[in-house]
């Protein structure tokens, strides 16, 4: 049975940094890089999301993490997002949690909360640019009482950079 890599999990509010972020971890750690489904599969839905479109983003996102997992030929890997996404926004957008109660932390897991502290980009997908400090505080409530191994990101893409490869070096 091969043994499963360290996950690099970006999480976080919109226009936050967590793909810049994960593209350059995975590039400076030559490892594999899981995308963010929910980006293409909203893209190409054609009508605005649903609620029921949340549990297809969190099945899609599971498979593209455990593909990528069972593909990885190195020590870690990184995701730009997880099931926390969909849990902060049942919260936020749709009050329950009907999708993601039984999501777990895993313990091969590392998680990099990114600060709302980059200025806002546009972007057709992102909805809620006054509400990035509140929906962060949601993201450092979920993953403290969940008690995953996590890390607060702030600053230019060049130290957050820098702090997460300091930290992934500590991890394996």
């Amino acid at each position: 049975m091969q043994k499963m890599p360290l996950k690099i999990i970006l999480t976080g509010p919109e226009s936050s940094g967590k793909t810049t972020l994960a593209k350059l971890l995975a590039n400076t750690l030559d490892t594999n890089l899981v995308p963010e489904f929910s980006r293409p599969y909203l893209e190409f839905l054609g009508r605005p999301y649903h609620y029921d479109d949340l549990n297809t983003i969190l099945k899609g996102q599971s498979n593209w993490e455990l593909w990528h997992a069972q593909q990885c030929t190195k020590q870690v890997m990184v995701c730009d997002t997880d099931w926390t996404v969909i849990r902060i926004w049942e919260q936020f957008r749709y009050g329950t949690v009907l999708f993601t109660q039984n999501q777990v932390i895993e313990p091969h897991t590392h998680y990099f909360l990114c600060a709302p502290d980059m200025p806002w980009q546009p972007d057709p997908l992102r909805e809620n640019p006054a509400e990035r400090a509140l929906l962060f505080e949601m993201y450092l409530h979920l993953l403290t009482a969940l008690q995953a191994n996590f890390t607060i990101l702030q600053g230019n893409e060049l130290q957050r950079l820098a702090v997460a490869l300091e930290i992934i070096q500590k991890l394996y």
